[in-house]
């Protein structure tokens, strides 16, 4: 059977997404509050998925949005790689190896979260259970290239 998103807010972002925009995928513990020490930027849509602990979890979402949506590629932390093989190991079979770019996590990878069209937080309390999905058709130069230099542009 194939998957659809029941969330409708979820599954309108999905269906709007443009190529080069980014989800990012957040666990239960990212810094969506606005006394976090990296708040989220107020421009960035904010949608709860938490039903109860652990659901819906990181590898359900990401599996779903990939089957679902038009996504080329995700952004990880290079602390997943260290504490969270479990989960980069999704990515890793949804995107190919080719298709993530690894990057530092604090501040650079927050700055790339405000840069998200949306946030979708799960229940899941997994350590770096998190990742940016990155929208439109796979390229072996767009959006990777740009990685290396987006922070360094409006």
């Amino acid at each position: 059977m194939k998957r659809r998103i029941l969330n409708k807010e979820l599954a309108a972002l999905v269906a709007q997404i443009r190529h080069g925009e980014m989800i990012f995928i957040a666990d239960a513990g990212s810094g969506t509050s606005p006394k976090a020490i990296y708040p989220l930027d107020p421009s960035v849509q904010y949608i709860d998925l938490e039903a109860v602990t652990g659901s819906p979890s990181f590898h359900d979402i990401v599996t779903a949005l990939k089957e679902c949506g038009d996504f080329e590629g995700a952004i990880v932390t290079e602390d997943m790689l260290e504490l969270n093989q479990k989960d980069y190991q999704t990515v890793e079979k949804l995107f190919g190896k080719e298709n993530i770019h690894v990057m530092h996590y604090i501040p650079e990878y927050y700055q790339m979260r405000d840069r998200c069209k949306a946030v979708v937080q799960t229940g899941d309390y997994g350590v770096h259970a998190q990742a940016i999905l990155i929208a439109g058709y796979p390229s072996a130069d767009i959006p990777m290239e740009w990685l290396k230099e987006g922070l360094k542009h409006d």
